[in-house]
């Protein structure tokens, strides 16, 4: 039987009495109606001793308000793909956004960053409502990270502007765009290039701008589409995630 995981930001050793933190006590206690003696497995998403992996854990207490573990063996487990792929995804309604960090990390995303383009509905967000925003997506990326086994936590990056892409380079840039040149077939004629590290940027509903896509041409990026069809914004990059990690990751 799998033991559910969860992710805690905070250290870890083994032996370590801990009391867990009150989001995940509504959900062992209320939801799972986990007990006493039961186990799960937790990971911070940093290195123990310079392994990867998790740590077996007892509950001892397991209470409504209160939920007290002790922390077993550390686990060695490392399933991250060799190929760094970094979303650059224009920002996108609620639901649509959730989706998409949700199916990128269980596909083995390692970084993400939201995109204020000129067609992004919630482009004029306040501070403090970024700052919300910025949490959830974080939230939503974590509890991927526990349903897909991963160990190592995936970051979602402040949000920036189309033309802060630049900050960004990779061996690969790929700008997904419906009325490009080149298809993704293309990329099988360089599968055989080292590639280990690529960008998949991609606008919001209503896609990018004609200047976002000038600029991001500018920047290195290879405009692709996806086949004859045009695909909404939380499909296309899951699918160009797929591909990719089928040429150069671990999908292969």
């Amino acid at each position: 039987m799998r033991l559910s995981r969860f992710f805690i930001n905070c250290e870890l050793q083994p032996g370590q009495s801990l009391q867990l933190p009150p989001p995940l006590v509504n959900y062992i206690a209320n939801v799972l109606r986990l007990k006493q003696g039961d186990s799960i497995h937790l990971f911070n998403g940093h290195p123990y001793h310079g392994i990867y992996g998790e740590f077996s854990a007892q509950l001892l207490e397991a209470g409504k308000r209160k939920v007290l573990v002790q922390l077993g063996q550390f686990l060695a487990r490392d399933i991250e793909s060799p190929l760094k792929i970094h979303l650059l995804q224009g920002i996108s309604r609620s639901e649509r956004m959730d989706f998409t960090i949700q199916k990128s990390v269980e596909l083995g995303c390692s970084q993400i960053t939201p995109v204020f383009t000129e067609r992004s509905s919630s482009r004029k967000l306040k501070a403090k409502q970024l700052e919300k925003k910025q949490q959830h997506w974080q939230s939503v990326a974590d509890s991927a990270c526990e349903q897909s086994g991963r160990t190592r936590r995936v970051l979602i990056q402040p949000a920036i502007k189309p033309y802060e892409t630049e900050q960004f380079s990779a061996d690969l840039q790929l700008l997904l765009i419906p009325d490009a040149d080149q298809s993704l077939s293309y990329l099988h004629r360089q599968a055989d290039q080292d590639i280990k590290s690529v960008n998949i940027f991609i606008g919001p509903e209503g896609g990018l701008s004609p200047g976002e896509i000038k600029y991001a041409c500018s920047q290195g990026y290879q405009g692709v589409r996806l086949g004859p069809r045009i695909l909404r914004t939380e499909t296309a990059g899951l699918t160009a995630l797929s591909v990719v990690q089928l040429l150069w990751g671990d999908l292969s």
